[in-house]
């Protein structure tokens, strides 16, 4: 379900920010998905990171962030690094 409406999301032009990118890898390389964690990280307030959060979770419309990670993961949209 989750890749068709990437699909259509793509089809329309629509996609994630870079500043959504940088959000999302910024979680896989913290290891967490806590506002005030990601806040001091990425230097922006927690505030924005909700925001941000949100609008990540209304794109790929799944309901939790640890979900919107494996979605992205999934979908191409971000990659683990390897050490």
């Amino acid at each position: 379900m989750n890749a068709n409406i990437i699909d259509r999301d793509q089809s329309q032009g629509k996609r994630l920010t870079p500043a959504l990118y940088t959000l999302l890898e910024a979680c896989l390389e913290m290891k967490t998905t806590n506002t005030k964690v990601l806040a001091a990280h990425l230097c922006r307030s927690p505030a924005t990171i909700r925001t941000e959060f949100q609008r990540i979770l209304t794109f790929m419309d799944v309901h939790c962030r640890y979900e919107a990670l494996r979605t992205a993961e999934e979908n191409g949209f971000i990659r683990r690094k390897r050490r």
